[in-house]
């Protein structure tokens, strides 16, 4: 792989790879296997192979933990879609948080439908607050107390509301949601996340650098396994920035 990666053709690879992964916001690429379909085929490199099986490693599943889990998601995808052409973007990552979410909790030891209805609705209002200008987590606050008014308890909805506002309330649920929506930044998801929102070649060099900055910046985790995954995800790419950066430079 490293000779592969230290000659033009290796080069010719990762932008070809690259090149794959410019899809635009307004495409549904919310799970898996919609990613696969997108970089593999009968030539795919060993590089493309490596990505996805390193975002297969990152990608958690979101199925939702009950009937009113599922029906708060089709409401809050429905919401979403209601006016801006990027949703799916938005709601790819969404899902995503929201898998990492429930890993979390399920490891914790936590009611797994509460960490699910909290990443659902974390973002719920990020395309709201373009129009109205008012803080999507206020919004999204708001939305969570509609929805979940008669589901759960009034302390749990309370719980779940501070956690979208980002209160230090002393709830483990706000230290869940902090580190699955931080997770989404790096790794083979923050590529994808970072890259997929424009179809211009031009893009990557902005994008990639939106990543490494991330990376950067990351901050501490505060469970064993969002640790462990993150180790995972600065290891892929103190790996995979290095030979994107390089392809672009030539």
């Amino acid at each position: 792989m490293n000779d592969e990666m230290g000659n033009s053709t290796g080069q010719a690879t990762v932008l070809a790879l690259l090149t794959r992964l410019l899809v635009g916001s307004e495409r549904r690429m919310d799970t898996l296997g919609d990613w696969v379909d997108a970089l593999l085929d009968g030539t795919a490199s060993p590089l493309a192979q490596r990505f996805v099986n390193q975002l297969g490693d990152e990608w958690y599943d979101a199925t939702p933990p009950d009937d009113f889990c599922g029906q708060v998601a089709e409401h809050v995808r429905r919401h979403l879609a209601g006016w801006h052409p990027g949703w799916p973007h938005l709601w790819a990552h969404i899902l995503r948080v929201t898998g990492v979410a429930l890993a979390l909790a399920e490891d914790e030891g936590l009611p797994v439908e509460e960490a699910y209805l909290l990443s659902l609705c974390h973002d719920v209002a990020k395309l709201d607050e373009l129009r109205t200008s008012q803080p999507h987590e206020e919004l999204g606050a708001s939305f969570a107390g509609r929805v979940l008014r008669g589901y759960l308890p009034p302390d749990r909805i309370t719980a779940i509301q501070a956690a979208i506002l980002k209160e230090d309330s002393g709830d483990t649920l706000g230290d869940i949601l902090h580190d699955a929506d931080k997770l989404d930044k790096i790794g083979a998801t923050g590529v994808v996340r970072r890259v997929s929102t424009d179809t211009r070649p031009t893009w990557l060099s902005s994008a990639l650098w939106r990543v490494g900055d991330d990376l950067a910046r990351f901050p501490p985790m505060r469970f064993d396994l969002s640790r462990d995954l993150a180790a995972s995800k600065r290891a892929f790419l103190g790996w995979f920035l290095p030979l994107a950066e390089d392809a672009l430079d030539h």
